[in-house]
């Protein structure tokens, strides 16, 4: 009895232990499976890493290539500038010689004309003193000569302005009063705001008065005041109306 006993405790023991190693050998073959499972997944992940690392150098790469590009371009577009910044630099050079030259062209011709009119402007005054001269000697033929021919060749200037007055005063000299007083008259259309216009007006008064043109006189002498009022001729015909 004892013997049946032992055997059915080692037949126990035995079926215990098979069982255990069943299990142990489930546990490891799920472990394994798992571990693959696990590696699995590693290798997916590290190809997912690869591909996106790949990815990521390629737009690396294309970012760097149209870096490389703009670079470039604004290499390019710099060198242009400075092109045309040295060709703008040229042109200035250029036109600042061709201002220089024509400032000095126009300054030359500025000496040359202020030459010729200082001298035109004394080739007046001597003939016009020649013509006063003569009038002051009372060669009044020779001193209205004179006057017109500095008229005729030196029109539209202050000497000739003077000489049309000196040709009525060579009238007024010489008492001939009529030709005077459309002489003054003449001066007068001709130089409205002219130097002598206040003595012509006076004048043609005084011609009035020895033609006994008493009207005339007084309608002159009043536009003398109006027009003149400061003038010496306009103290003069004050004085004279006093006297009267």
């Amino acid at each position: 009895m004892a013997r049946l006993g032992l055997f059915a405790t080692l037949i126990a023991l035995t079926t215990g232990c098979s069982h255990m190693t069943v299990l142990r050998v489930q546990e490891l073959r799920d472990v394994s499976a798992h571990v693959d499972s696990l590696g699995a997944r590693i290798d997916s992940t590290q190809q997912q890493l690869l591909a996106l690392q790949k990815e990521q150098q390629e737009i690396v790469r294309l970012i760097r290539a149209d870096q490389q590009v703009r670079f470039a371009e604004i290499g390019r577009q710099i060198d242009m500038l400075e092109g045309g910044i040295n060709e703008s630099q040229q042109r200035l050079t250029q036109i600042d010689r061709k201002t220089q030259e024509i400032k000095q062209s126009w300054e030359e011709k500025a000496r040359a004309d202020s030459l010729v009119e200082t001298q035109r402007t004394n080739e007046m005054n001597k003939l016009l003193q020649l013509a006063k001269d003569d009038f002051q000697a009372r060669r009044y033929d020779l001193a209205m000569k004179g006057f017109e021919d500095i008229r005729n060749r030196f029109p539209a200037t202050l000497q000739c302005e003077e000489s049309a007055y000196q040709i009525a005063e060579c009238w007024y000299a010489q008492q001939k009063l009529e030709e005077a007083d459309n002489a003054y008259k003449a001066y007068i259309k001709e130089y409205k705001e002219g130097k002598s216009a206040c003595l012509a007006l006076y004048k043609l008064g005084m011609i009035y008065e020895k033609q006994k043109k008493d009207k005339a006189k007084e309608l002159m002498w009043k536009k003398v005041v109006e027009v003149c009022p400061q003038s010496e001729e306009a103290t003069a015909i004050k004085e004279k109306l006093k006297l009267e």
